[in-house]
């Protein structure tokens, strides 16, 4: 079978990814990870990104956490 594949304007893919859950966008990063058709950023470079925005956020700090475990876990 052959595969398709359909070409969207980058702000309707935006708006698509968009309207899904959390949990699906990070199945879909990491089919995207493991084709290497997108490599993970350094783990350093996601900490101090985590940690600025959970500060500039005000987030609770579990969320920055649980984002570098899995970043951590796609390597």
């Amino acid at each position: 079978m052959t595969e398709s594949a359909i070409k969207l304007p980058k702000n309707k893919l935006i708006e698509g990814l968009s309207a899904l859950p959390v949990r699906e966008i990070k199945e879909i990063m990491d089919a995207l990870i493991e084709r290497g058709l997108f490599r993970a950023p350094a783990v350093k470079a996601i900490y101090r990104d985590a940690s600025k925005t959970v500060r500039s956020k005000k987030l609770h700090s579990q969320v920055a956490e649980e984002a570098v475990r899995w970043a951590i876990s796609k390597k």
